[in-house]
């Protein structure tokens, strides 16, 4: 298990990370898009995925 802390950064398992963020409008695709938006998302870089 991991875990996350914020001191003065952010610590993902003790080590500094930092966060790199996309927004998913889950809302606006279909389901059965939300695999392949993930995953695109992860290919470019993103560690965070924010959403409403």
């Amino acid at each position: 298990m991991q875990t996350f802390e914020i001191k003065e950064e952010f610590l993902v398992d003790g080590k500094p990370t930092k966060l790199i963020s996309g927004a998913i409008h889950y809302f606006r695709m279909t389901s059965a898009q939300w695999e392949d938006s993930l995953y695109n998302l992860k290919a470019l870089g993103a560690n965070t995925v924010e959403t409403y």
